[in-house]
């Protein structure tokens, strides 16, 4: 039988496979300093010598291209707040340069980090305040591990110590620099009489174009190790598995049997202890050690508050058995606290068609733009149309299999004694 585990093993390689990750690709950051991508501005605008932009202004166009650069494709970061007393309401100023926070994790041990990660429910509110939106209040000294983003930086550019520039994209900073570079001398040469309107006409053309280009580049889809750091949470996938799972059990309900001894006289038996969705049959008096042939089925109901009521004219006395058929929930060992589990192999393919399609409809939701994401939309819906005509034969399939009409083979032209 699978268990959870296997099922999101299954689940993330279709999901991955329908958004087009690759394997992961090494991340490599920029190792080139603020002189380092100026001279290669310098050697795009053809101003090797400054003599028409100051290295000020060249810097001020580099660092007008990381800013919007950022907002595209933020600095993930990592980072991790000690309790010194308990409360909702955290103080994440020590995040430097914090822009926004995606996911946190609560209560975080690093020595023995617990899985899945333990994610919360949270606010982000004005003055550095992060709110757990959670039941549970945090208490002091526990951990708080805090996913989020902020803006890239470039080493000796506003003091920055290091470049967080992954390598293939310092062409876009420098696409990004000459279009401000060039934006700021267009607007310094409009001013001067003694230039010619073609000149400016000429430099606006060509910023226009290297803005463009930025804005193209800057915008581009991630690299398959960026979209892989922001695949699937893992509760989502469970919450998937959850939902498609209930969908197939009021199809496909388990089916169980259990005893019930009486403790007393009486019509009105206490059923609490049964996980039922519904009883179907009740099997009095039973007698394990030697079972009657016919079985003896009982009339019966059902009522408010747990209680089967038998509708027989000879009321069960104390010690008998009723021998019960009931119906639960389908369950995967591993989600919810189950140990065992109960749906069979053959309708784990059903399962895992309904839970990526409904995860990749949750991603498809989660995008600012339709259009970017068309082709992830039209996937998930087929995989949800795919689920329910499987969740239709598998409704026929069942109510075939209880009806108590056998299936034959249909009549033809032979069968002429068949009235």
């Amino acid at each position: 039988m699978s268990t959870l585990n296997d099922i999101r093993d299954r689940i993330r390689t279709q999901l991955e496979a329908a958004y087009g990750l690759t394997e992961p690709e090494v991340i490599t950051e920029s190792s080139n300093n603020l002189a380092t991508i100026r001279d290669r501005v310098e050697a795009r605008l053809q101003d090797a010598t400054n003599a028409r932009w100051s290295t000020d202004d060249l810097d001020e166009a580099i660092r007008t291209a990381l800013e919007q650069y950022s907002k595209y494709k933020p600095n993930h970061a990592l980072g991790t707040i000690a309790l010194s007393s308990a409360g909702r309401e955290i103080d994440i100023s020590s995040l430097t340069g914090c822009l926004q926070v995606e996911d946190v994790w609560w209560d975080y041990d690093s020595s023995d980090p617990s899985y899945p990660p333990n994610y919360r429910q949270f606010e982000v509110w004005p003055g550095d305040l992060l709110y757990i939106d959670d039941r549970e209040e945090p208490e002091s000294g526990d951990t708080v591990r805090v996913w989020y983003t902020k803006m890239h930086t470039i080493e000796d550019l506003d003091s920055a110590t290091a470049t967080t520039l992954p390598a293939d994209d310092e062409g876009t900073i420098v696409t990004g620099a000459c279009h401000f570079a060039a934006q700021m001398r267009s607007v310094e040469l409009a001013e001067d009489l003694y230039a010619h309107n073609d000149v400016v006409a000429d430099l606006r053309k060509y910023a226009d174009e290297q803005g463009r280009n930025f804005r193209f580049q800057a915008q581009m889809e991630l690299r398959a190790y960026v979209r892989r750091a922001k695949a699937y949470p893992q509760e989502d996938i469970d919450e998937a598995v959850r939902w498609a799972l209930h969908r197939i059990t009021e199809m496909k309900p388990h089916r169980a049997i259990t005893t019930v001894t009486l403790s007393a006289d009486g019509r009105e038996v206490d059923i609490s202890s049964i996980d039922y969705l519904d009883i179907e049959r009740v099997w009095l008096d039973y007698d394990a050690s030697d079972p009657d042939w016919r079985p003896d089925w009982a009339d019966f109901q059902v009522w408010p508050g747990d209680v089967l009521f038998i509708d027989e004219s000879v009321e069960p006395d104390s010690g008998d058995v009723l021998r019960i058929f009931y119906t639960t929930e389908q369950t995967i060992s591993g989600l919810d606290s189950a140990t065992a589990t109960t749906l069979p192999d053959r309708d784990v393919t059903t399962l895992i068609v309904g839970a990526t399609g409904y995860c990749a409809q949750e991603r498809v939701q989660e995008k600012e733009t339709y259009w970017g994401n068309r082709d992830l939309r039209d996937w998930a819906d087929a995989r949800l149309k795919e689920f329910e005509l499987a969740l239709e034969r598998l409704g026929r399939r069942e109510g075939i299999k209880h009806s108590g009409i056998a299936r034959t083979g249909r009549l033809d032209r032979w069968d002429d004694d068949w009235s």
